[in-house]
């Protein structure tokens, strides 16, 4: 008990309950008193406490609407299964349809290159350094030998989900084709899209036993996938039209999802392998070494489900009490209102 006490501070517990205390006294008790003084005890506080409720009920749907204050947790990924190799075998029924990991190796360079004349974009991920550039003019042969090398490691271990980044519409381009895996239900999801999903496996991996990762730099994020959820624009869909047709199925996909009850389950596969342990070793005055994955370890598949938590729940019942009890003394006031014209009425009528 001793040392729980002690364990309180002054900053913030001791001060901010000082400083709620305050507010209250200086605040709501101001203008209590105020009430009683011409009003009685009584009334003062039924017509202080109506006001008090009044006001929690318009900050609480102000909470309500924006999602902010008093709220509960917001939306998150939960992981629900580690999946080595392949994902056939996973406990989550929609992740047996998933390729063989193994299938997507190289298939993200691939397709930049197959397709790199019809999305501009693509070229990112096959461009040759220039040695008469700017950037090597000074460099040494070894240096940009060097540079060279790095950038064509990048070039080669450039995932599908990395393309999606840069144009998701390449990546639709390649499944029409062929040149990717039939992948079903899934879509790839890029890497802005996967980052809280990636930030949520990598907490989940290093606290897991049996996968002996002591932090993130030890493993390399591959391709991530997901499927279910509400329904999504398409590439097609160009972002900044205002006056066409874009702008029109936008606002319909907007209030469809929004008038949507039930929100369909969404799960998420995030997939990551071991760097190979050279890769981890960096030499004194040396930039460090390209992440390179160990092939001979397998493909980690950490299988999430979105979470919608309950965001807005606690204002909305904030909102809905604070309502209550304000019709609540506000009725208290009518009665007492109309008890008070009755007996004025009845003393005239005597007089």
């Amino acid at each position: 008990m001793i040392s729980q006490l002690a364990a309180i501070g002054f900053d913030p517990e001791i001060r901010g309950i000082l400083v709620v205390g305050v507010g209250v006294i200086v605040l709501f008790g101001s203008v209590w008193m105020i009430l009683a003084t011409n009003s009685g005890i009584r009334l003062a506080s039924l017509i202080a406490l109506a006001g008090f409720f009044g006001w929690m009920v318009i900050m609480g749907a102000f909470w309500w609407i924006r999602g902010i204050g008093y709220v509960g947790e917001s939306v998150s990924w939960h992981v629900l299964d580690f999946n080595r190799a392949d994902p056939g075998v996973s406990s989550v029924e929609p992740v047996q349809t998933l390729p063989d990991p193994l299938l997507f190796q190289g298939k993200g360079f691939e397709v930049a290159t197959a397709l790199e004349n019809d999305f501009e974009t693509l070229s990112e991920f096959t461009v040759e350094l220039d040695r008469n550039g700017p950037d090597y003019a000074e460099a040494t042969d070894a240096e940009f030998a060097d540079a060279v090398a790095r950038q064509e490691l990048r070039n080669a271990t450039t995932t599908v989900s990395q393309v999606a980044s840069v144009s998701p519409a390449a990546i639709d381009a390649a499944l029409e084709q062929g040149m990717l895996p039939d992948i079903g239900d899934w879509e790839f999801m890029n890497t802005s899209d996967a980052g809280e999903a990636q930030s949520a496996a990598s907490a989940a991996i290093l606290e897991k036993d049996g996968f002996h990762f002591e932090s993130a730099t030890e493993f390399r994020f591959l391709d991530a996938f997901r499927t279910g959820g509400k329904p999504r624009l398409g590439p097609e869909i160009d972002p900044d039209c205002t006056f066409c047709g874009d702008n029109l199925r936008r606002g319909w996909h907007w209030i469809a999802n929004s008038a949507r009850i039930k929100n369909p389950t969404e799960y998420a596969v995030i997939q990551l392998q071991a760097i190979d342990a050279a890769a981890l070793v960096t030499q004194e005055g040396q930039a460090p070494p390209f992440p390179v994955v160990d092939e001979d370890a397998p493909i980690i598949s950490v299988v999430m489900v979105r979470d919608l938590g309950n965001l807005r729940f606690p204002p909305a019942m904030v909102t809905l009490g604070s309502l209550l009890i304000f019709v609540a003394l506000c009725y208290m006031l009518h009665l007492r209102d109309e008890s008070s014209t009755r007996r004025i009425e009845e003393y005239e009528a005597a007089v």
